[in-house]
């Protein structure tokens, strides 16, 4: 398949999903691009109306879709740009960065509500040279999560709160893992978080690991668990985080 480059897609407005759950949570993506280069997504609004969603699961029905569509996601790409999108409601993730290289976020506001399920704000895995500027992100889930094979990520002025807070991992969940490199979270304010700075992992040996990671300049208001590194029955082949406040 010929590479597909340089596209802008603007967005005036809100795009708004069915009211009816079922038909978007039957998707794995509700906008989805992948081996793409030089996309720029630029303003307006997609409201995926997961909170039927939520509640079908919070209650423990069998007749929820099985997990839900993730609002926008790219797979495969580069020189990939998002200024200034709101991501309202999301039935699952709200932004999905995967196989990507040279991302930048910028603007974005995502909202959901502080109990929905697996609403993770922006997920990263398997990608280089990621930043994420000027960001606020409310939801019930993460709100930045940074999976195994990411390197080379600057998370700078960001918002969070409710939510999970900014994790890394979970990592060693296989014996062969790519780690996480140089990761860092600067000027960043936390508000009502369950988790502040998190670095989780499966309990089983694992050569996976994190390194280069630095929060500094980091202000938290009613958080509970405001750094959080788990579990320690099996370490991680190496690890390194760097905390300051200047």
């Amino acid at each position: 398949m010929a590479e597909v480059t340089d596209i802008t897609f603007r967005i005036d407005g809100t795009l708004i999903a069915s009211s009816d759950y079922q038909i978007l949570g039957q998707a794995t993506n509700w906008l989805s691009f992948e081996g793409v280069t030089g996309v720029f997504i630029i303003g307006g609004a997609l409201d995926a109306k997961g909170t039927p969603l939520w509640a079908c699961k919070l209650a423990g029905s069998t007749d929820c879709p099985n997990g839900g569509a993730t609002s926008l996601s790219f797979t495969n790409s580069k020189n990939i740009n998002i200024n200034g999108l709101m991501s309202l409601n999301s039935q699952m993730f709200h932004i999905v960065i995967n196989g990507c290289q040279d991302v930048r976020i910028q603007g974005v506001k995502v909202n959901a509500a502080g109990n929905s399920p697996n609403t993770d704000g922006i997920h990263v895995q398997l990608s280089t040279n990621v930043a994420i500027f000027n960001t606020s992100i409310k939801t019930g889930d993460d709100r930045v999560s940074i999976g195994p094979g990411t390197k080379e990520v600057w998370i700078e002025q960001i918002t969070c709160g409710p939510g999970h807070g900014i994790s890394i991992g979970s990592l060693a969940k296989d014996l062969e893992e790519e780690g996480v490199q140089n990761v860092t979270v600067k000027n960043a304010i936390f508000k009502g978080t369950q988790n502040g700075l998190r670095i989780k992992s499966w309990a089983r040996p694992s050569n996976g690991f994190a390194e280069g990671v630095q929060f500094l300049d980091v202000l938290m208001f009613n958080v509970q668990n405001p750094i959080k590194l788990l579990p320690t029955q099996h370490q991680l082949s190496r690890s390194g985080v760097r905390c300051e406040n200047q």
